[in-house]
């Protein structure tokens, strides 16, 4: 009775869904990918809503947060606790990144490493600062690391900038003409 009642369970499915699927192939592919109304396309992080998605992104900007700030207190003592410093810098930054992993999805972010050079050498800067710093406890290095990180960090700014570095240098150059004449002396006579 039980095997009738299984074989008229996935007639219906069949007959319902125009398909040849069986209940729980429908329920495998429905948990396989979850659509977002009004998106149109599937969930990248598998069975998460975007409540859900949301929240994780929340906390893990929260923990960036708290790591930055934790590092900011170590930045005048930079001499003495250098590896702290980086540690919880690369720390912050492996957050921020989940954190944008969370709202647009790890593949996504994934597929842009090919086409962007300076992400793929950011990421291993990252990940050799927290591997000098979590299991060599090299001072030196762990600085080296997190020193490449913001060198990467700093050419990716530039390269937002209209102009890039010629565009430094003429906002460096119109907002050091004032300081300029003011130290030459080439100013009124009071």
């Amino acid at each position: 009775m039980a095997e009738l009642n299984r074989q008229l369970q996935e007639y219906l499915a069949q007959s319902k869904g125009g398909g040849a699927k069986t209940i729980s192939q429908s329920t495998r592919a429905q948990a396989e990918t979850v659509d977002f109304p009004g998106r149109g396309r599937p969930s990248l992080i598998l069975g998460w809503s975007r409540g859900q998605r949301l929240l994780a992104f929340s906390v893990c900007v929260s923990f960036s947060a708290l790591c930055f700030g934790l590092s900011a207190l170590y930045a005048p003592l930079l001499l003495l606790y250098a590896r702290k410093f980086a540690l919880l810098w690369s720390l912050g930054s492996l957050f921020a990144i989940a954190a944008a992993a969370m709202l647009r999805g790890p593949s996504r972010l994934i597929v842009g490493l090919p086409t962007s050079p300076g992400a793929a050498v950011y990421l291993c800067a990252l990940g050799g600062t927290l591997y000098a710093a979590l299991s060599l406890h090299s001072t030196v290095l762990t600085a080296l690391g997190a020193a490449l990180q913001v060198a990467v960090i700093v050419g990716y700014v530039v390269s937002l900038l209209p102009g890039g570095s010629a565009g430094i240098r003429f906002m460096g150059g119109m907002a050091g003409s004032p300081v300029k004449r003011t130290l030459t002396g080439k100013t009124m006579p009071i």
